[in-house]
């Protein structure tokens, strides 16, 4: 996915800012590494595009191996920072059959200097989430920025967010069609007119620019929908911006369906993307 810089095209250059997670998998003694923006910088680089992560590493060895997997998979992190103490981490259990999540490390809280701010905006897109702890640099960031509301539903956040920011993302498995329209339409009218809501196996569905579209899933089978919705916003995002189609209501569309198919084959691997290791206890 490229754009057209004068009379030369290039790769869009995305970076996301905030959480990288180690999961751990006791039951089949494995880790891999996760956290929302990290798994936006991976998944922008199996698509081709020129990704960097902006966050903080534990020195501890889940640190390392978090730094090392991102650096291997072609992830830019020479920006991030390295803190003393343990890297951020989660155990997954199974209980009555489903993947239960436990906060074992929190995710340190980000700092952005001017030169940090100077550097994120030479990028193409600006990943964050609600657990970026970068709020506060919003209106810093004039690249055009993504923001991940996850399961988010309060009109106040959306308020003060929405209008700082280019692309909405919100995840609403459990919503009907008429409450996700409505969500849409709510985060619309605070100040972000570009709006994406995935549902898993329910579809998913856009509003942009006051016209609502919908997506079919693809319906198949997971072995870990750990990073799915990662997935789905990077896909989306990418060919949102990057996308060669004459009309908007194509372009919708195409990212709709691109969104879709990239998704759908992240969730059969283990992890978010796979790239295991042994387990670090």
């Amino acid at each position: 996915m490229s754009l057209r810089v004068g009379k030369k095209e290039r790769l869009l250059k995305i970076i996301a800012i905030g959480d990288n997670v180690v999961d751990l998998y006791p039951a089949d003694k494995k880790m891999f590494l996760g956290g929302h923006a990290a798994n936006t910088a991976v998944f922008a680089t199996m698509m081709g595009l020129e990704a960097a992560y902006f966050g903080t590493f534990g020195n501890d060895a889940r640190g390392d191996f978090a730094r090392r997997t991102l650096s291997e998979l072609g992830v830019d992190i020479s920006h991030s920072l390295q803190y003393d103490g343990p890297n951020a981490f989660t155990t997954m259990r199974l209980s009555d059959g489903k993947r239960q999540k436990t906060v074992g490390e929190p995710v340190q809280e980000l700092q952005l200097s001017p030169d940090d701010i100077a550097y994120i905006n030479t990028f193409d897109l600006v990943y964050l989430n609600n657990e970026s702890g970068a709020d506060a640099f919003l209106s810093a960031i004039t690249a055009p920025k993504i923001y991940d509301f996850s399961t988010i539903d309060n009109d106040r956040v959306f308020k003060k967010i929405a209008p700082q920011i280019d692309l909405a993302y919100l995840s609403g498995k459990a919503k009907s069609d008429d409450d996700v329209e409505a969500l849409c339409r709510r985060v619309a009218a605070a100040g972000c007119d570009q709006v994406v809501c995935s549902r898993g196996l329910r579809g998913s569905a856009a509003l942009v620019k006051d016209t609502m579209s919908w997506q079919q899933a693809l319906g198949v089978k997971a072995v870990d929908a750990l990073g799915a919705g990662d997935a789905y916003i990077t896909s989306f995002a990418a060919t949102l911006y990057s996308s060669k189609k004459p009309t908007l209501d194509a372009k919708v569309s195409e990212s709709l369906s691109h969104a879709t198919k990239f998704s759908s084959a992240q969730v059969r691997v283990p992890g978010s993307f796979g790239h295991g290791a042994a387990l670090i206890a």
